[in-house]
């Protein structure tokens, strides 16, 4: 019997989750009331999962991070990490394009530095410090090109839009045999749609 109620559970939080996503994206300012209708559940169904909006936006942001930071845990895999935010375009323009959920934005940069720290913390001062600087330009960079591609309505397709972020950064990899392209996965460009 518990079997089917946790399944109900993960459901009626997903289906919440998900509303919410599309509310954020579209309607930041949404009500409690607005986001009920929409899911098509009773006030006290959401309050016995979320103690209010900003603890079930908090929960959601730190999941389409998790989901994000799966594939920046040893580099940056640059082809997940387009499929991903390719799966929530709307949300991903929503912030990147119009700096709604700022928490989400602060959140998100915060946890790579600290991943990208973690993976330098080894180097010397001088080669980490390099490595570091480039790593934020080429970051940057990287999510400068995603918020252009979903404002364009993701006018071309992923793997175009890989190899326009490759040839912003691979332009002479062998100058320096330690830099802060060596953070980043150019790899399977191919696994893209």
């Amino acid at each position: 019997m518990s079997n089917k109620t946790d399944a109900r559970v993960v459901r009626t939080k997903h289906i919440i989750q998900a509303e919410t996503i599309l509310l954020i994206s579209t309607q930041p300012d949404f009500s409690i009331t607005t986001l009920l209708a929409r899911a098509n559940i009773t006030r006290g169904t959401f309050y016995k999962y979320y103690r209010n909006k900003e603890h079930l936006i908090s929960e959601i942001n730190d999941s389409l991070i998790n989901d994000l930071l799966e594939h920046t845990q040893q580099t940056f895999k640059i082809t997940d990490m387009i499929n991903t935010v390719s799966k929530q375009a709307a949300f991903y323009n929503a912030v990147l394009n119009h700096d709604i959920d700022k928490p989400f934005s602060d959140a998100l940069y915060s946890r790579l530095r600290t991943q990208m720290a973690t993976r330098t913390s080894e180097l010397n001062d001088e080669e980490r410090r390099a490595q570091q600087y480039q790593w934020e330009v080429i970051n940057a960079g990287f999510w400068a090109i995603m918020a252009k591609w979903l404002a364009d309505n993701m006018n071309i397709s992923q793997s175009d839009l890989f190899k326009e972020f490759t040839e912003l950064w691979r332009i002479n990899t062998n100058t320096v045999a330690s830099n802060g392209l060596n953070l980043f996965d150019f790899s399977n460009g191919n696994e893209l749609i």
